[in-house]
């Protein structure tokens, strides 16, 4: 057995060389991020949507886009989004082909779904970000514990999508005697106040939040990013007790419920509309209350290939967590 698995280590080292790093990997950013910019093509001029895209849904893939357009692209449209470095040459990074879906009507923009045809990820060599693939559809065929199936190029496409760094938040939501919180990462504004974000259908925490109507989202200091990540088990809780909590709380500006203290930043949302698409419920929300209580690094995520490619250059993480996709939602 230790043969085997010393003999896994050194193929793994061999594959990923020194661009081993978890799918999911911790970097220190300001909101909003100036790192990488996403734009849209095949609709006329390339339309920068770096501020109004969020992860949809995990399984399938399902991307959403706001727009202020009224109309579905033409199913036979060539869409793509190009994730680039902002500024210097603006190298291009990856790009995601999509498909439309459907169209989420809302009271403010419209949010645009769409499917994934294809990916292409530049951020390493091509054989390294094929040892990556590889490696993940590996671990992944071997761990039995995993609550939704993703395909092989729907894995591939979110190491696309999470080179653009994503911010996790702390997500509070109440309803009569039962609270919790719990992080949040697939998530993300569509424009003019409003915000969407998915969470996994099976989870207690997705139903408290259909009940509840209404969130409390928090930005996460860097330094805070540990104690957040201990609440990520609180997804499967159906209540909450407020005193076991690590760090302490106070209530927010206008619902009056549990944020942390330490919160840069609280948006309160009240949910508009929301749609199961598969594996994880979509919610949009329109915000009642934006306040800021300070300003500083917050926690971000980024996947490992692009990480790999930041620290080549000169870019230094102050942590990382191996986890899959996901689990933060």
């Amino acid at each position: 057995m230790h043969l085997a698995n010393d003999a896994r280590k050194a193929l793994r080292r061999i594959a990923l060389g020194d661009t081993d790093f978890p799918q999911q990997c911790t970097v220190a950013l300001q909101d909003p991020q100036t790192e990488v910019r996403v734009w849209l093509h095949g609709l006329g001029a390339p339309r920068d949507v770096t501020e109004c895209h969020t992860v949809a849904c995990a399984a399938p893939l399902t991307i959403g886009i706001g727009s202020e357009s009224g109309s579905m692209p033409n199913l036979n449209s060539q869409l793509c989004l190009h994730f680039r470095e902002h500024g210097g040459d603006e190298r291009l990074l990856g790009e995601i082909g999509l498909r439309p879906l459907k169209v989420m009507p809302t009271g403010g923009p419209e949010l645009q779904l769409f499917s994934v045809r294809n990916c292409r990820n530049y951020c390493l060599p091509a054989m390294r970000i094929w040892a990556h693939s590889l490696y993940q559809a590996y671990v992944r065929n071997r761990d039995h514990t995993l609550d939704i199936p993703i395909e092989t190029r729907e894995i591939d496409s979110m190491a696309v999508l999470f080179i653009c760094p994503r911010p996790v938040a702390l997500v509070t939501a109440t309803h009569e005697d039962h609270g919790n919180m719990f992080p949040m990462n697939l998530m993300g504004p569509i424009g003019n106040g409003y915000f969407a974000f998915a969470l996994n259908s099976t989870r207690p925490a997705s139903h408290l939040v259909e009940r509840a109507g209404r969130i409390a989202l928090s930005t996460i200091p860097l330094e805070h990013a540990a104690s957040a990540r201990q609440l990520g088990r609180n997804h499967k809780l159906e209540c909450l007790n407020w005193n076991q909590l690590p760090f302490p709380t106070k209530l927010s500006p206008a619902f009056h419920i549990p944020i942390p203290c330490f919160t840069l930043r609280v948006r309160e949302m009240e949910i508009e509309t929301s749609q199961k698409l598969g594996s994880h419920t979509l919610f949009v929300a329109h915000t009642i209350r934006d306040e800021s209580f300070a300003s500083g690094l917050q926690f971000f995520m980024v996947h490992g290939t692009y990480q790999a490619r930041r620290q080549r250059n000169g870019c230094q993480a102050p942590g990382r967590i191996s986890v899959q996709h996901g689990e933060s939602d």
